[in-house]
Order: structure tokens, then sequence, then C-alpha cells
């Protein structure tokens, strides 16, 4: 439940040592630089603008080869297997990959050429498809086109008419006219000229563009048709190149990594350090505990920079760094969806994860889908193991929601929704009595159990506020604020099981109804205490109201239960008509029909899967927000900026460390 303790390191050094201070900085994995306070100091010269172009160009060439390496594929049906991002890589190959700038440059602009050569082609393709398709009416046409000059006597138009038919020129009388299918060509007298092109246009005739043209209409389109087959091929050329260079997808990304990490140094040049003429310097966070191994790092590319390692100001907010064991690690994406903790915070990550798995196994509450959950989840965590990613982290956390829903199941006596043991210890969901009575009003008896639990969590996010106090030496604040209210919600626990007919406790009704008052009494006398007069009274009397509050919150884990009534109706309707039957009846599968047993057989398999699915997302998003909400509310800051240390940012590879090698 730790935050690691930060350390500030303090680094000055000759400016022509920048580079190698900085790498060996980002081997350790152990410094993220800090920006400097000095804002009138002057900055070291960067070369930020040259770089990131640099990145630009080479992101722009990997997009362009991988897009067009799948569309080179797709169309002729080979065999293209991009390099997923986040494949593995060791350091020393991310390192190096700078050293073949040289090879990367001339692949990069092979690509940039290739493209450009593209798109120059298809647009002349473009504009020769337009021209063969003003061609096409013409294209039987064996009569020269200079065989239609106009004579001194008379005027010839050539063109097209869209569905020409000799009825649409009946209007045209002093004139000879001739059609062969969009194909017109007019004749009249000189005089009727100006009357013939105005009855022309009105049937929105198209003059021939290839009137100036040597040859027949039949030669200009066998010759059009032939640059089109000469520029396919030319377009195919110009794609197996392309698709050629896509062996070099891997070394691209790679590169592109590289670059990404240059922008992130000459980022921190320009942003982040000091620097005179010949000296530069910087402030970095690294967790307590890195001093030697950073030390060493500097230590063997240096001996003339001069570092430290100081504490933090007491008004400064390092980053956060969580260290949470490999189970609890996992948890840590929940509790970064809604916020990291602020590094002057306890971490919640361990007690949070408990409460959502078990909150996320009474939800799904069956054996079968517990068991889904685990294997699934269990299997996707194994293929990413080597990775630190939020796949492999989700992954696991489901998992681990599988062991309780597998947990719950066994309590709930359900497996894929039908009954198989001989006992059920919890009170029975869906057949017999289902209710139990307080105050003589029935209560589904499963909602009870939602509600307690969420007494519980309510009872652990008051404890989390005392020990958040007294972490800071506000030892009366964590007793009044966090103690008195988690004896509260004790008392509230026990009175709502004493309350209970059935499970004929009514003494604990009292004892819980006893505490939860004398608590609320002391919350009532105590809000007030740094309060001046009447805000001594107002706090009390705001302390009274807020057991509203509380019964709302208290009433907000019913979700719990109706998240899982749904899943679990849906769940015995599925297996009921696939195996089981209604009402004395036979399932399908044990009805003898083969039509039948095929279809129960899909209807276990699909309605299964959709209904755990479905089930799934709401428990993932409802049970988050019972954490965010109900029990982060109660002690939970936040805010935090987790700790990133230089070099750790890549978009397309997985540094591994020295000890593993990288997948090739």
């Amino acid at each position: 439940m730790a935050i690691a303790v930060m350390r500030k390191l303090r680094v000055a050094a000759v400016s022509y040592e920048e580079d190698k201070i900085l790498d060996a900085l980002s081997k350790t994995g152990a410094v993220e630089i800090k920006p400097l306070d000095e804002e009138d100091a002057a900055r070291p010269v960067s070369d930020l603008g040259a770089v990131s172009s640099r990145l630009e160009e080479a992101e722009g060439a990997l997009k362009e080869l991988v897009a067009s390496s799948e569309r080179y594929a797709k169309e002729h049906k080979k065999e293209f297997k991009t390099e997923k991002d986040g494949f593995l890589v060791t350091y020393e190959e991310f390192m190096t990959a700078d050293g073949k700038r040289e090879e990367a440059e001339e692949l990069i602009e092979k690509i940039k050429s290739l493209a450009s050569e593209r798109a120059r082609l298809n647009a002349s393709l473009a504009a020769l498809d337009k021209t063969i398709l003003s061609a096409t009416p013409y294209k039987d046409f064996e009569i020269p086109f200079s065989a239609f000059s106009n004579t001194p006597r008379v005027r010839i138009f050539l063109g097209m008419v869209e569905n020409a038919a000799e009825e649409l020129f009946s209007g045209l009388t002093e004139a000879c006219v001739k059609i062969k299918g969009n194909a017109v060509l007019v004749l009249t007298l000189k005089e009727a000229e100006k009357e013939t092109e105005e009855f022309l246009r009105g049937l929105d005739f198209a003059l021939c563009p290839f009137l100036k043209e040597d040859g027949t209409g039949k030669e200009l389109y066998a010759r059009l048709n032939e640059e089109k087959k000469n520029l396919l091929e030319e377009i195919e050329r110009n794609a197996e190149a392309e698709f050629a260079l896509s062996e070099n997808e891997r070394f691209l990304k790679v590169y592109c990594d590289r670059i990404a990490y240059e922008v992130e140094k000459a980022e921190s040049v320009s942003e982040k350090m000091l620097a005179t003429e010949r000296v530069i310097l910087l402030e970095a966070y690294a967790p307590k505990g890195s001093e030697e191994e950073i030390s060493e790092a500097l230590s063997s590319v240096t001996d003339s920079a001069y570092f430290d390692f100081v504490e933090p100001e007491e008004d400064e907010m390092p980053p956060t760094l969580m260290q949470n064991n490999g189970l609890t690690k996992n948890f840590e994406a929940i509790t970064n969806l809604y916020s990291p903790p602020n590094a002057k915070e306890f971490d919640p990550t361990t007690i949070m994860g408990i409460f959502y798995s078990v909150f996320l196994g009474f939800i799904m509450g069956d054996i079968g889908y517990g068991l889904f959950m685990l294997i699934g989840g269990g299997i996707l965590w194994w293929k990413n193991r080597v990775k630190d990613n939020g796949l492999k982290r989700l992954a696991a956390v489901f998992a681990i929601g599988g062991v309780f829903a597998i947990i719950w199941g066994f309590l709930f006596n359900s497996l894929f929704g039908i009954g198989i043991l001989p006992v059920r210890v919890m009170p029975p969901l869906l057949e017999g009595d289902t209710s139990w009575h307080i105050l003589g009003i029935a209560i589904p008896a499963l909602l009870v159990v939602a509600l307690e639990i969420g007494v519980v969590q309510l009872f652990a996010g008051y404890v989390c506020r005392a020990v958040q106090a007294w972490r800071r030496g506000k030892v009366w604040d964590g007793i009044l604020d966090g103690v008195v209210w988690a004896i509260f919600s004790i008392g509230v626990g026990l009175a709502i099981a004493g309350l209970v007919e059935e499970l004929n406790m009514k003494m604990l009704a009292y004892v819980g109804g006893i505490a939860a008052g004398a608590m609320l009494l002391v919350s009532m006398l105590t809000a007030g205490r740094k309060e001046k007069l009447l805000g001594k009274f107002t706090k009390g009397f705001g302390a009274a109201y807020g057991i509203i509050n509380y019964a709302s919150d208290i009433l907000s884990y019913a979700r719990l239960y109706g998240l899982m009534l749904s899943g679990a109706v849906i769940a015995e309707i599925i297996s009921g008509y696939a195996l089981t039957g209604y009402g004395g009846g036979t399932g399908m599968i044990m009805s003898g029909n083969i039509g039948l047993i095929i279809l129960g057989v899909v209807l276990l398999l699909v309605g299964h899967i959709l209904n755990l699915a479905l089930s799934l997302l709401g428990a993932y998003i409802h049970d988050a927000r019972l954490q965010y909400v109900e029990f982060y509310g109660r002690f939970y800051e936040g805010e935090g900026e987790l700790f990133a240390p230089l070099g750790s940012k890549h978009s397309h590879i997985f540094v591994v460390p020295k000890a593993q090698k990288s997948n090739r």
C-alpha cells in the first residue's frame, strides 16, 4: 500500500556531456526530470524542432508503409503479418537504432518517393478514365475526326447526348441528324447554325472534345486503353516495390520510438534544463533506494559532473510511484482510471482491490462464469506476462474476480444458473422464499446481504480516513473524523442484522443502535471543533443531517444485488430452456430431437457467452463506481501525476530488461 518516497537529484555538468548524461539516466529507468523553477534563467539551445520533424516524417512513412502493404496483401491475397505495437526489443537494440540513421532515412525516402509516385499515377489514372469515358461514344467511328470539319456552307456538330433517340431531334427540321449509340452527328446550313446550337443546348449536347485529334474514334479509344493498361502496370510495379519494403516495418517502428526518445530528451533540454555557455543544470525525481544505481550510471559516463541527492521541499508535490506486489499491482489500473493518488497520501490499491474483487465475484456469482473469467483472464495475462501494460493488468483483475465468482457461486449454489449442490449457504435467489423481514417488511434476502457488504466498505473507508490523518500527525482528526464514523458503521451493520427477523438476533439491533447513536452524538458535539460560535452549532447539525447521505450511500450498494439478479435470471432461463426444461418439461438437449439438441447447444454457448459479456461490462463499470464514489469519497485526494522516467514512453515497442531477449 506504499507510495515510493522520492528524492531529488541535482546534476551540474559541462554542456558537451549533456547527451550521454541523459542516456545514462534513461538507462536506469528511475529518473524523471522536473522543470526548474528559475523562469528567467538561460535555456540551452535544443534541436527540438529538427528532431520533431524527423519523427513526424518517420511516423508518416511508417503509417504509409503499413497501410499500403495491408492494401496490397488484401488485393493480391498475400500474407502480411504486421508487427503489432508492443513487441519486445532489448535495450541494446533500442539504443543502437539511432546508429542506423542513414539506413532508416534512406528507407523513409524510398517510402515517401513511392507514395508520391503512386499519388501521381493515381491522379493520371483518374484523368485518363475520365478521357476514356468521353471517348467511349466514338469508339466505333472509323472515320477520322478531321472529316468532321466545317465547310464554307455547312456546319457540322459532333457530340454526345444521354439516351439519344430520333424523336428528341424531331424539332430540328433544317438539319440532318445521324445517331449511333449516344453519339450524335448534326449537319446544318451556315444560316441555321445559331438555331441549331440553341436547340442542341437544350438537349445538354456535349461537343466532342477530340475533333482536333488525328485518326479515328476507334483508334483513339484503343490508344487510350493501351495507355491505361501501361499506367496500371506502373501502379502495380509501384505497389510491389512498396510491399517489398514491408519487411522493414519492425526496424522502422524501433527507429520511430528511438527518435521519439530523442524528442523527449530535446524537450527536457529546451523546457526543463538551465544552462550557461559551458554548463548545464538539471533536477530530477528518483525513488529512494535508487541512488546507488543512478550514481554508478552517471559515474560510468562522466568524471567531471557534480551530482547529489536532496529531499524535496515541503511544498513540492513529487510524482507518484506506487509500490505494490505483483498481485495487487494489477489493480493500479482501476485506481488510476479515477485518478492516481498524490505522493503525500497512502496508496489505497490493496484494500480497494480486495473490495473490487469481492464485488465483482458477487455480481457474477456463478461457478461456470467464474471459471470462464479465471481461464480467459489467465490466458490473456499469460500472453502479455512480459509486458507491464493495461491489457495484462485488466486480464489479471478479471481472473482474480473469477476466483471470487467461483466462491460466491458455491455459496449461491449456481453453475450456469443450475443448482448442483445438496445444500446452499446463502439465501435462495430465484426459488422458494427469497425474502427476509425487517420491521414486518419483506426485503429480498440477498439485497440485505449486499447492503451489509456496503456497510463493511464504508467502515473501511472511515478507517482509511483515520490512517490518512494519523500519517500526517493529526491524531484527533483521525479519531473524530475516522474512528468515530467507523464505529458508527459497525453499529449500523449490527443493527441491520439484528432487525432481520429470520436471523433471530434482536440483541444485535440494540447493541448496534446504541453504538451508532453514541457515535453520532460524539460526531455532532465535535464536528464544529474548528469553528467559532455559530459555526459549532451548524457543523453539529450538519453531522446529524449527514445520516441521510449515509443512508443513501448504503442504498447505492443495492446495485450489487440488481446486477447479480439480472445475470442470474438470464443464466437460469438459458440453462432452463436448454437443459432442465420448465414446469416439469424436458430441455432441448434432453428432448431426443436432433434439431432441438443442436439448437439447445447453440443456445447454451451463445446465450451464456453473451450473458457473461454483458454482466462483465456492467460489473466492471458499476463496481468501479462504488469504489470511486462511496469508498474513495471518504478519504481519497488523488490528483497525482504518475512517475514517468526519462525514456519510458514508447508508441510501438516494449523495451525488456537485459535478462530477457526480444522476440523476432
